[in-house]
């Protein structure tokens, strides 16, 4: 384990830079958004810009903290740490997936 990493194993800001992205995610679900929505969303609430913007502050902030203490952790290193853990959040909260069709064969009323 690198010493960057004890260090944010044990960090409240990486916490809530998960938190933040968490509830990013959910507010993306109440909108219905696809996946594809998220490159480009449609729209973009107050809530939702004000978690983006937390989420990119508690980062550059947990990062200069890192550096701050002299752990030396790139920008892309905490990208390649921080991945697999929004990639889990992604597998919790998934998007919807733009296919409405029905998916039970129950509909025999409707032919």
């Amino acid at each position: 384990m690198k010493p960057y990493e004890r260090f944010l194993v044990r960090s409240t800001t990486l916490r809530e830079i998960l938190d933040t992205y968490l509830k990013l995610r959910q507010i993306f679900q109440e909108l219905e958004f696809t996946d594809e929505d998220l490159e480009t969303p449609p729209i973009y609430t107050q809530d939702m810009m004000f978690l983006f913007q937390k989420f990119q502050g508690l980062q550059r902030s947990l990062i200069n903290q890192v550096n701050d203490y002299g752990l030396k952790m790139t920008v892309d290193e905490f990208f390649d740490y921080l991945k697999p853990r929004m990639d889990k959040i992604n597998e919790l909260t998934p998007m919807k997936d733009g296919d409405t069709k029905r998916r039970n064969s129950r509909d025999e009323d409707f032919e």
